[in-house]
């Protein structure tokens, strides 16, 4: 998983000074790259692609955070969920899709699907994890335990 949680920190206080319950983040895209991973590829593939990301330097192109899930049923089946400044994204979309896409190829074991959306952000109040409209920022403890429910 590839995390900044400064990013996320000053994400959340973008999200959460809006007080409704159901937002979009106006500064936001999200990006979510699906794929199946190369066989064995993917027991080291959070350490690895982190590794790639940090070194293609996406921040400086708008990469506020990426997320990585991969599938509780099938490890093959992957999700990278990336997180940009909507502006600077959406200037050069397309470039930015295959320059992921680019990157993905060494990990995926075929084709790899792309699509954009705008992230809506919502409370969390479910089996006793409290968490502020907006809230991304949370503790490895508490994300451990929101994944387990």
């Amino acid at each position: 998983m590839y995390s900044h949680f400064e990013k996320l920190e000053r994400l959340e206080k973008i999200v959460s000074s809006r007080p409704r319950k159901s937002m979009i983040a106006g500064p936001m895209v999200a990006l979510e790259l699906d794929f199946v991973a190369r066989p064995d590829g993917s027991r080291e593939l959070d350490t690895e692609l982190a590794r790639v990301l940090e070194d293609a330097r996406l921040e400086d192109e708008g990469l506020e955070a990426s997320l990585l899930l991969v599938s509780d049923r099938e490890a093959r089946l992957v999700s990278l969920l990336t997180f940009w400044d909507r502006t600077r994204f959406m200037k050069a979309r397309e470039c930015r899709i295959a320059w992921i896409e680019k990157l993905l190829e060494p990990f995926a074991d075929g084709s790899i699907r792309a699509h954009t959306s705008l992230p809506r952000f919502l409370a969390a109040d479910a089996r006793g994890v409290r968490a502020p409209v907006g809230r991304l920022g949370f503790e490895e403890p508490e994300l451990a335990q929101v994944a387990t429910v």
